[in-house]
């Protein structure tokens, strides 16, 4: 009998070394390693913090009811702090160190260009960077974004500014990647109107000293500032700007990090209007809305936050792409599994993707702040 089992053992041992040999990066008996590098400190963490903590909301659902195909979903978050270096080598880590099966919910333009030359080299699926600016729309086998695109952002404002009359029209930026992504998109969207932005004037994101960009500015009296910023860079800018005695409409892209705005600005950010990638955090219209108020009352969470709603969002696509991936998970399946999502309605909002598209949504829609702290769309 012993020397049955050790002749069994010879011929399955060739079959047990090409499973090992063939095992994904990440992919355990009960647990699927998910890799992120996000800001989490520093003066332009507030969307990082929110848009994390609605990626852990779901996941923490998903978890809770046993996971994908009976494996749970493990996030490991590490901090970036906004700087691309850190993330390359957050990223070096995740990949070599912590062997993930995929990146997801990265935070911040610099972050995910720095570090898709090690994406393509680890043919690891990147997923949801929290960016819409259009470089990274270039096709990719590997990235897929969830959110609408900074030039689609940049088209609504255009277009709301143009209807009411405003074309005299100037263009404040972050002088690091994401800003210059945004004020590209704002000239070629302006372009398109027949218009030029009447000034631009970039934000120091070391000293965040709005007082040059904003006298600069000030100089061409514009009706209209679009403004490519975040965090401290927005608050800076709009505070010095409102000692010139000028009252612009000012208008800023989804990652103006509007939280901090009201809290810092108070009445003075009253008026200024923001694009948003999704929906009101606070109606009650939209089914996935509904859920992801229901998962924050249920956490204990009160504060809604449209950066928490795109993270639930975003683990909502994850999740389903590990879904319909199957058992027998694999990078390439994965890959697959997400390019198959066609039209796929998540709770009233739609995420597409196909072979040859894998840009996820398309929607924006315009919110303004009011005087008493809330927002309307």
């Amino acid at each position: 009998m012993r020397t049955a089992f050790l002749r069994l053992c010879v011929l399955l041992l060739p079959l047990f070394m090409s499973a090992v040999a063939r095992a994904e990066p990440g992919v355990g008996g009960g647990s699927i390693q998910i890799g992120q590098s996000v800001v989490l400190s520093g003066p332009l963490a507030e969307n990082g913090v929110n848009y994390t903590n609605g990626i852990k909301l779901h996941l923490d659902q998903i978890n809770a009811r046993g996971g994908v195909h009976g494996r749970k979903i493990s996030l490991t978050t590490l901090d970036d702090a906004y700087d691309p270096k850190r993330a390359v080598q957050n990223t070096q880590k995740l990949i070599d160190e912590d062997k993930v099966f995929a990146l997801f919910g990265y935070a911040g333009t610099g972050a995910a260009m720095a570090v898709l030359p090690l994406v393509e080299k680890a043919q690891i699926p990147f997923i949801a960077p929290y960016s819409g600016a259009d470089v990274l729309r270039q096709p990719n086998h590997w990235l897929f974004h969830v959110r609408a695109s900074y030039g689609d952002e940049m088209l609504k404002m255009v277009e709301q500014l143009v209807t009411v009359g405003v074309k005299d029209i100037a263009v404040t930026y972050q002088d690091d990647n994401f800003g210059k992504a945004g004020l590209k998109s704002a000239e070629e969207v302006l372009a398109r109107f027949k218009l030029k932005a009447v000034a631009t004037a970039p934000i120091d994101t070391t000293s965040f000293d709005g007082k040059k960009p904003a006298e600069a500015i000030a100089k061409a009296k514009p009706g209209a500032i679009i403004m490519a910023t975040a965090g401290k860079a927005s608050v800076a800018f709009i505070r010095e700007y409102l000692k010139t005695g000028q009252r612009p409409q000012f208008f800023g892209l989804s990652v103006v990090s509007a939280t901090q705005l009201r809290k810092e600005l108070g009445a003075d950010a009253a008026g200024m209007g923001i694009a948003q990638v999704v929906p009101s955090p606070w109606s009650s219209k939209y089914a996935v809305v509904r859920q992801y108020r229901e998962a924050l009352a249920k956490a204990g969470q009160q504060e809604p936050h449209h950066a928490g709603l795109e993270g639930y969002i975003a683990a909502k696509v994850l999740v389903e792409g590990l879904k319909r991936a199957g058992k027998d998970l694999t990078r390439e399946r994965l890959i697959t599994a997400m390019e198959s999502m066609r039209n796929m309605d998540l709770g009233d909002f739609v995420i597409d993707y196909s072979p040859q598209k894998h840009a996820g949504s398309g929607y924006v829609d315009l919110s303004i702040i009011l005087r008493s702290g809330q927002f309307a769309q």
